[in-house]
């Protein structure tokens, strides 16, 4: 599995085309600070989404609770990401891997994404499959979304611990 993220990782940093998906810049203690007060505010929301039986909203903003929490957590260490995949490939190794993280924590991170992945309407997700995901609809029930209550507050928290 290292294999791969390393593999992922080389193509995010020196893509064949385009620019970058991952690149080494300064540690800026405000980008640290604004992409965990965006993680903050999408636990807000996604609070509010669920008192509200929004479901779908619900995992779609605890996933941007974490994801926000994981560039929080590369600005820390001089790394600035544009693409969801190479920012999780690169919290699993220079987090995860090296034992600053819990691997727990990665299957937080892949579920949330999967569950957003799931339920929600992106202009990814409309790109690969767009009749399907624009006018399909899926029978949400609270379990997913309670889960993501519980897990994006502890993901959003443990990296706040860790980037201290």
């Amino acid at each position: 599995m290292s294999r791969y993220i390393d593999k992922t990782l080389h193509g995010c940093f020196h893509p064949r085309e385009g620019k970058p998906n991952l690149r080494k810049v300064s540690v800026n203690s405000d980008r640290i600070k604004q992409h965990i007060n965006k993680a903050h505010n999408n636990l807000r929301a996604m609070k509010m989404m669920f008192d509200n039986d929004l479901f779908d909203w619900t995992i779609i903003c605890g996933y941007y609770a974490m994801y926000h929490a994981v560039l929080a957590a590369l600005f820390k260490i001089g790394i600035q990401a544009r693409a969801h995949y190479c920012a999780i490939a690169a919290f699993k190794k220079f987090y995860v891997e090296r034992g600053n993280m819990n691997s727990e924590y990665m299957g937080y991170i892949k579920k949330a994404k999967q569950l957003e992945q799931k339920y929600a309407y992106t202009l990814e997700k409309a790109q690969e499959d767009r009749v399907i995901e624009q006018y399909g609809v899926e029978v949400l029930t609270n379990d997913d979304a309670e889960w993501i209550m519980e897990e994006a507050q502890n993901f959003v928290l443990k990296i706040e611990e860790v980037i201290v």
